[in-house]
């Protein structure tokens, strides 16, 4: 999108009468990942699955199934968030020192007391702190969770058909009728549904 916004622009700032603007959403995925293809680069992240700082490989950035067959995401990274995350879990600062050699202990920990609760009195003991403890939601779950439903309205309905909103929102100028999610696309190969739209 800023490369389309861009290309006009700059086709005026060098005089040119037409500019190509080559896009792809692979290169939006890995300037997306910048980060992480330079932690790999530097030998700070590596190919194995759940062995990263942002991938499972650390027991406070990762999901832990509810009494209720349920989850909840944690990402406490940062000291003052880690701290608030054992507030809740009823862990002190002690039992939850950091440390390589913990990481096996305290993904047991945590798993055993994650499982003591169902989903929402998680969301409810970690609404409104700083433990960056949330649901994770189903498809049709998302659309009614208050994060979403608040006043910037993620998700709207279109003739009876609940969908995200057009991004980037515009002031001045709002959307002209949408046309329901769904309303084309093609068949599922498996006559299970359809994929994708037009």
């Amino acid at each position: 999108m800023i490369g389309v916004a861009r290309g006009p622009h700059r086709s005026a700032h060098l005089g040119d009468a037409v500019q190509v603007v080559d896009a792809a959403i692979t290169d939006g995925a890995l300037v997306a990942h910048v980060d992480d293809l330079r932690l790999h680069a530097t030998g700070g992240w590596n190919d194995d699955r759940a062995s990263n700082i942002l991938d499972g490989g650390l027991p406070w950035y990762d999901v832990y199934e509810t009494s209720d067959c349920k989850h909840v995401a944690v990402g406490a990274l940062e000291p003052q968030f880690y701290q608030a995350l054992l507030d809740g879990l009823g862990m002190t600062s002690e039992e939850g020192e950091r440390g390589p050699e913990r990481i096996p202990e305290l993904r047991k920990r945590f798993t055993e007391i994650f499982l003591t609760r169902t989903r929402e009195e998680w969301s409810a003991i970690f609404d409104g702190t700083d433990a960056c403890v949330a649901p994770v939601l189903s498809m049709s779950e998302a659309p009614h969770h208050i994060a979403t439903m608040s006043a910037r309205q993620t998700f709207i309905e279109v003739d009876g058909v609940t969908q995200p909103a057009p991004a980037p929102r515009f002031s001045r100028h709002p959307e002209p009728g949408l046309e329901p999610a769904g309303s084309g696309g093609f068949t599922h190969p498996c006559g299970t549904g359809r994929l994708g739209g037009h």
